[in-house]
């Protein structure tokens, strides 16, 4: 019996071009794998320091007392609150501070990114805080003025009706 030479190194040359193509697709498969997650990495930088910026304009509140009131003459309810003593301005940047953050950490729970015990440290903090008048407020004078992603928001509202949050990861 004679051994065909051009056919064995037909098919060998046939079988290493199909694992080289395997091989292609899994390293194109990872390679996109790591730019998804460059471009996540970009976005929280990006998140965080317009987060920051935001902070720093809240801050001015606090420290200029001309911004201050002109913010609370100008949301519904706070000036009452800051007069009769249950709320401090302080405590208003604070909470809403906490409410962005949450935020922030819902949509990231969601996707899967934020682990179990950090999403259990916000959401049992809030879940305090959610029950004080001042939440209620700033709350309610953030959804007024469309300053919270609607999800978020109807996500939010059990905890001021007097609900614990729940965790939005997708089982």
């Amino acid at each position: 019996m004679t051994v065909d030479w051009g056919t064995v190194f037909g098919v060998t040359g046939f079988c290493v071009g199909l694992a080289s193509l395997v091989y292609a697709r899994t390293q194109a498969l990872h390679a996109r794998r790591q730019a998804d997650a460059a471009n996540m990495a970009i976005a929280l930088q990006l998140q965080h320091e317009m987060s920051e910026r935001i902070l720093q304009h809240r801050m001015a509140l606090i420290r200029d007392p001309a911004i201050a009131k002109m913010y609370y003459e100008n949301v519904p309810g706070l000036s009452a609150a800051l007069k009769d003593g249950t709320a401090t301005l302080e405590g208003v940047v604070t909470i809403r501070n906490a409410i962005d953050a949450l935020q922030d950490m819902y949509f990231l729970r969601k996707r899967g990114i934020v682990e179990e015990y950090h999403w259990r440290h916000w959401a049992s903090a809030l879940n305090v805080v959610g029950r004080a008048p001042m939440f209620h407020l700033v709350y309610e004078n953030a959804v007024a003025r469309d300053a919270l992603d609607p999800e978020f928001a109807a996500y939010l509202r059990p905890l001021v009706d007097g609900r614990p949050l729940t965790d939005p990861k997708p089982e």
